[in-house]
């Protein structure tokens, strides 16, 4: 996996390495929207797929894509990709939501997030031999990227997640913890 993708989602992988299927399924509360630790990375699983379907018609079509950028585009691309940020508190594109799947412990949800990342991966290097430094896909909301645009929004988005995954870890152990269960009876 390319340096910028592994620096950043390792790190998720590890956070979730010791986690219980039990643990993964609760959602910190309170509020609306709020995700557990197994829809925090199928969210992530999400983009990637989509990531892997824009580009992989590009590279099935043999051409860059014709659309360009808009200036809103290009405006919250350069805050995600160039600055590295992303705002808090954005409702996810109905698209990266994750609705159905089957309950997994933390080292389950690791290694399919891990291979899905690899797969992505290894579509953008083709992507990279394809095109070289054009843009070789279409991201909903970031416009048409090159394939280090790509790298950059996948890492500067597990980063955007990394503190939300540690925190909702920590309330899921917290809730199966035994004094948890003590305090309940």
């Amino acid at each position: 996996m390319h340096p910028v993708l592994k620096s950043a989602l390792e790190p998720l992988a590890e956070q979730i390495a010791n986690v219980s299927k039990d643990e993964a399924q609760i959602a910190p509360l309170p509020g609306p929207g709020r995700w557990s630790v197994q829809q925090i990375m199928e969210h992530l699983m999400l983009t990637y797929c989509q990531t892997i379907a824009s580009v992989g018609k590009q590279l099935k079509s043999g051409k860059p894509p014709k659309h360009r950028r808009g200036v809103l585009q290009s405006f919250v691309r350069m805050q995600a990709i160039a600055f590295g940020h992303m705002p808090q508190g954005v409702p996810a594109i109905r698209a990266f939501r994750p609705e159905e799947f089957a309950a997994e412990d933390g080292p389950a949800i690791a290694g399919r997030f891990l291979r899905m990342a690899e797969q992505m991966d290894l579509c953008l290097v083709e992507a990279r031999k394809k095109f070289g430094i054009q843009v070789c896909g279409e991201h909903p909301v970031y416009g048409a990227l090159r394939v280090d645009e790509w790298r950059r929004y996948h890492a500067v988005h597990a980063r955007h997640h990394l503190a939300q995954l540690r925190a909702t870890v920590r309330y899921a152990k917290a809730q199966t913890a035994p004094s948890a269960a003590k305090t309940e009876s």
